[in-house]
């Protein structure tokens, strides 16, 4: 048992337009996409841990019934396509009256680390907000208090969770984590990983 008050959200609706397939469930080190980031929050005290499915919804929950995927619980999001932040709303709707804090993740984000999740973690409690910063921006990983969960629940497909973290008056805090950038948009970008990923998996 675990006293955290820690709700986790991993997004998996998406298309995977790029990809041109179940881009959650392709393999990396013998294991799905999913699988990797599924078991890098488990590594953390937490609550709750979701997963907010949409596009590929029948395949995944196939996955999780087969054992090929586990550890999480599983939500459709039937608003789907109207993008990200639909995913992050209803993560909060479902999260916000059990969980002090937030935290999204982003299914394909494979090579964060759970030691890069603790630094955002730590020293950041229910009235503040954390992120990943990379490539010259910031994004997922990103922590939000339960102060800010108004703003999440308003978010919409013109009014992203970005700008929440670009408000100044919010102040942030942002921690450099270059993992971060490394996301698959591509089967090339999984290929490519490979290398990437060898300092982190020991290939």
């Amino acid at each position: 048992m675990t006293d955290s008050q820690l709700g986790i959200v991993i997004l998996a609706a998406g298309e995977a337009r790029r990809f041109g397939a179940c881009k959650q469930l392709a393999e990396f080190q013998n294991k799905p996409l999913l699988q990797h980031v599924i078991d890098t929050a488990l590594a953390l005290p937490h609550k709750r841990l979701m997963v907010i499915t949409g596009k590929y919804d029948q395949a995944i929950k196939k996955a999780f019934k087969g054992g090929l995927v586990s550890g999480a619980e599983q939500v459709y999001n039937p608003d789907w396509p109207e993008g990200m932040s639909s995913s992050i709303r209803l993560g909060c709707q479902l999260l916000a009256n059990d969980c002090d804090q937030i935290l999204v993740l982003l299914a394909d984000q494979i090579l964060v680390s759970a030691d890069e999740l603790h630094s955002l973690i730590d020293g950041t409690d229910s009235n503040g907000i954390a992120c990943a910063g990379f490539s010259g921006t910031v994004g997922p990983p990103a922590l939000f208090g339960r102060v800010f969960y108004p703003e999440l629940l308003s978010l919409d497909a013109e009014n992203g969770a970005k700008r929440i973290l670009i408000n100044p008056e919010n102040h942030v805090r942002v921690i450099p984590m270059a993992s971060a950038a490394w996301d698959i948009d591509t089967p090339e970008d999984l290929e490519n990983l490979a290398d990437v990923g060898s300092y982190i998996f020991g290939n």
